[in-house]
């Protein structure tokens, strides 16, 4: 019987409800028998001992068994609450009956009548939701293009299991319906998009063919959350060959990667491990060194003139750093090592034949060529003159072969290569064991080339979040470690380093086999919002959605005190809203941060204060700097301090944008004296 109206509509949801919980009811009884099977195998294993081996791979079984149950449990009361969201009638071309196909979560069979109930929104099929209006449509088969038309589209909201709405939709209705769903308010975590995924991030989602992909979005365009979904797609499409734990993240800090941490959860698959690009060097180095992070990094960026470190930061973050320690590593391989005569005992070998033996080791990294050396001179007197080394001429072997070659400290040899590039200054060594963020990378880079270095085999995807934080000399390690495909994802008009030259150009350059998908609607923000923050960084290709909301505002006051008066009076008037969940004040600087925090506990307001040790994210009132709000979202956002001598130079203006295109519903900035010139023209408008 075909379904058509929304009485026959509210007939099929309960006869799905109704088999959902049949199957439900059935696992609950399948756990229990496996709780049970546990007890009875315990207690038979305390009276059997000498059966325990048997015992214990049955235990196993039955524990995995009872485990794969919870999990497809937690699944099914997920799929109760919200069965389907969508729906498409299909005619193929090739077939004379039409198909009804209701799309969500996962799929969902009745396997007493052999009927798919629910089509996952991962499968093929249910791709022509997202591509296609009414009228021809095509989806790609394992066999092969499947060609007919969409005779009808359908939305539903189904909440608790009770449909809220229905509708027919067309491109008009659908955009209706994401607007609706993007005036809700933030929350505490990322959410799944899966009922409003546009043609455009359906395309980046279910992207196969990609190696590399680089993902360009910008502020708002819900990059991070359609890398997550192509995440969950993968997982769905190579489900034999590839699991939850060989995808990597690479995510900016610990808040962001705690914001995002329910979204794979939502559709049903497991969390996928995670570190940060400081945690992932560490390890490289084995945590021989204290190195600056990049927090550290633009914190001195932003509050010291400190043209030294800046120039130093300039040349490390550019293609020529790498290009220069590509030259250097050529360079060692041919002047490292200076063959000369070795004497042990009264046998000596001439340095044609040291220098013989150490070309031929040419397949291995220079280090582990010159440790190789001592076993092939040592196989050279046994062979040659029937002469067996002690532990003594072993010494002295290996010391006549280190005369022969530099240093394999890698720290000295980095250091080397500043003296080789004829600029000392661009290295600052720093006390002990302390190092430059950019230079952990470089000297990382140098180690991988020098003395060889184990890859993350089993990661076969990498997701690299805010790519425009990273230096080309970062790109070099990554690809060195990584062999598996690699998506990367951010917005170049976000950069935290004024000094990179990174764009999309040099991006491709770094990725030459890249494909570059780009994101350029943004969602997050008001129309007037985008509006506002476009006279802030313009970009040409933003297409802000049709959201509509209250303009910013732009309080000057005439000294700190009414400042502060206004801070708080704004924080009061969102405690009173029962409406709006988040309101973040971010600010350019720490220093910022400890007087607000200190003007908000004098009138006893709670907040939640970032740094770059915080690791968990919620709602309510946050203050935190622009740099480490990066991905977030709030209700409310306010960036005060927005003066011409606080916000004046390039990464000051890249503070600004990111700070402000955080705001969902409302910006509020306040500033005493002038305001900066970033948003002069709009305060005189």
């Amino acid at each position: 019987m075909k379904i058509k109206t929304e009485k026959e509509e509210q007939n099929y949801l309960q006869q799905v409800k109704s088999v959902i919980c049949e199957k439900i009811r059935s696992i609950r009884q399948r756990v229990q028998k496996s709780v049970d099977d546990m007890a009875e195998h315990k207690e038979y294993l305390r009276e059997n001992k000498d059966e325990k081996a048997i015992l214990h791979q049955s235990l196993a079984y039955t524990a995995n068994s009872g485990e794969a149950s919870v999990v497809l449990l937690k699944q099914l009361n997920r799929l109760y609450q919200s069965p389907y969201f969508g729906r498409i009638d299909f005619k193929p071309n090739a077939k004379e009956n039409e198909m009804t196909v209701y799309i969500g979560i996962c799929n969902f069979i009745d396997e007493e009548n052999k009927e798919n109930l629910v089509f996952d929104w991962r499968a093929p099929i249910s791709s022509m939701f997202y591509d296609f209006e009414k009228g021809a449509a095509f989806y790609e088969a394992p066999s092969g293009v499947v060609a007919g038309s969409i005779h009808l589209k359908r939305q539903y909201k189904i909440r608790n299991g009770e449909m809220e709405f229905m509708l027919d939709t067309s491109a008009h209705i659908y955009d209706e319906l994401l607007q609706k769903e993007l005036s809700l308010k933030a929350d505490e975590k990322m959410k799944s998009i899966i009922a409003t995924i546009q043609k455009d991030q359906n395309a980046i989602i279910r992207n196969e063919n990609s190696n590399i992909l680089i993902i360009q979005g910008v502020a708002g365009s819900g990059k991070t959350s359609i890398a997550l979904h192509r995440v969950a797609f993968m997982l769905y499409r190579f489900r034999d060959t590839l699991s939850s734990s060989n995808i990597l993240i690479l995510s900016p800090n610990k808040v962001f990667s705690d914001y995002i941490s329910n979204v794979l959860p939502e559709l049903g698959e497991e969390n996928i491990p995670e570190k940060t690009i400081m945690e992932l060097i560490n390890d490289f180095l084995e945590h021989q060194y204290a190195v600056q992070s990049l927090f550290e990094q633009v914190s001195l960026l932003l509050n010291a003139a400190n043209s030294s470190f800046s120039e130093r930061v300039s040349f490390k973050s550019s293609e020529a750093f790498v290009r220069k320690m590509n030259e250097y590593i050529s360079y060692l391989n041919t002047n490292y090592f200076l063959a000369a005569d070795i004497k042990i005992g009264r046998f000596v070998i001439p340095k044609e034949i040291v220098d013989k033996e150490y070309q031929s080791l040419f397949r291995l990294s220079l280090l582990k060529r010159i440790k190789e050396m001592e076993n092939r001179l040592a196989q050279h007197l046994l062979f040659k003159h029937r002469y067996e080394v002690s532990s003594k001429d072993k010494t002295e072997l290996k010391k006549a072969i280190n005369n022969m070659s530099g240093s394999k400290n890698i720290k000295i040899l980095y250091k080397d290569f500043f003296v080789w590039l004829g600029r000392k200054d661009l290295f600052k060594p720093g006390n002990n064991k302390n190092i430059e963020y950019l230079d952990a990378f470089g000297m990382a880079y140098l180690k991988m080339n020098l003395d060889g270095y184990n890859t993350y085999r089993h990661v076969k995807h990498l997701i690299v979040d805010e790519m425009q934080d990273y230096s080309p000399v970062q790109f070099a390690v990554i690809k060195k470690l990584f062999n598996g495909k690699i998506t990367l994802l951010g917005d170049i008009n976000q950069s935290l380093n004024p000094q990179s030259k990174i764009n999309l150009d040099s991006l491709q350059r770094s990725f030459p086999q890249a494909q570059l998908m780009t994101l350029n609607k943004s969602y997050r923000s008001t129309f007037e919002i985008i509006n506002f923050t476009q006279r802030i960084a313009f970009n040409e290709d933003i297409i802000p959605i049709e959201r509509h909301g209250t303009s910013p505002v732009v309080y000057k006051e005439k000294d700190k005190a009414s400042e502060t008066d206004r801070i708080i009076s704004l924080i009061f008037k969102f405690l009173k809203n029962k409406v709006l969940h988040s309101l973040a004040i971010i600010c350019k600087t720490e220093d910022e941060m400890e007087d607000i925090k200190i003007m908000l506990e004098n009138v006893q307001v709670k907040a939640q204060y970032f740094s770059a040790q915080t690791t968990r994210f919620s709602d309510g009132i946050v203050v935190t700097t622009a740099q480490l709000a990066k991905g977030l979202e709030f209700d409310v956002v306010i960036v005060p301090f927005v003066n011409d001598t606080n916000y004046k130079n390039d990464i000051d203006r890249s503070m600004l944008y990111i700070a402000c295109t955080r705001a969902m519903q409302e910006l509020i900035l306040t500033h005493i004296g002038q305001p900066c010139n970033f948003i002069n023209s709009i305060v005189e408008e």
